[in-house]
Order: C-alpha cells, then sequence, then structure tokens
C-alpha cells in the first residue's frame, strides 16, 4: 500500500487528506526530519518506500532521474495557501484511487497544476 511522506514546504493537512482516503502518511516535521537536505530526505523515501509529496519539484527531479526504482512522487506544482494545497492533492488522490488497474506509484510522478489538472508520467521514463 501506498505510504505518503508530506514535504516540509507543505500543510501537515495533507496527512489528513491522505488519511481520509485510507493512506498511511506522515509530514517532515513529524518524523523529527524538517532540518535534513533533500537528498537526505531521499534517502529515508528510498528506505522506507515512501511515496513523497512536494512542491520543490527543481530539486527533486534530478535526484529521481538518477534512481533506478522510487517509490513516487506528487507534486503540487504552484505554491499556493494550505487550503488549496489541501484540495490539489487531493485531486491527486483520486487519480491514484480511481487508475485502472491500481496504482502503485512505482517510479510514478503526479503532477497537479493550480486548476487540479493531474498529469502522470514515468520517472525514469518506461522504456
Amino acid at each position: 500500500m501506498i505510504q505518503f511522506l508530506i514535504d516540509e514546504n507543505l500543510s501537515p493537512r495533507l496527512v489528513d487528506a491522505a488519511n481520509t482516503f485510507g493512506y498511511n502518511a506522515f509530514h517532515v516535521v513529524h518524523r523529527g526530519w524538517s532540518s535534513l537536505k533533500d537528498p537526505e530526505v531521499l534517502r529515508h523515501v528510498l528506505a522506507e518506500d515512501l511515496t513523497i509529496v512536494t512542491n520543490n519539484w527543481s530539486d527533486f527531479r534530478p535526484m529521481l532521474q538518477r534512481e533506478e526504482v522510487h517509490p513516487g512522487m506528487v507534486v503540487i506544482l504552484p505554491n499556493v495557501r494550505r487550503e488549496r494545497q489541501v484540495e490539489l492533492f487531493t485531486a491527486a488522490l483520486l487519480t491514484i484511487r480511481d487508475h485502472d488497474p491500481p496504482l502503485d506509484m512505482v517510479n510514478t510522478v503526479l503532477e497537479v497544476d493550480a486548476e487540479g489538472t493531474v498529469v502522470m508520467y514515468s520517472i525514469p521514463e518506461d522504456p
């Protein structure tokens, strides 16, 4: 089952949104990782098989491109208020829930734009 790690630049309320859909979720602050640099966060994500939720795509994208296998990422593209973050993350959660076949997020990135449009692709790219 997918487990999410919410990056420190996003609201802890995203944990509740994930829980509403039946997923386990953790916030970086609640794990004591708020002072860690992104490469250290990624090491934890890989070790614990956590799908990261972030709006810090410019830092995480190059790191993910170097990984053969990763547990996926949800990227909330715009920097928006907390209430809107929850709405945009919910759009990603609906995409995961409604995907046929069921989406496991391995090597998958979901990008959510300001309108709530979700784009899904693989990193590294499928052959």
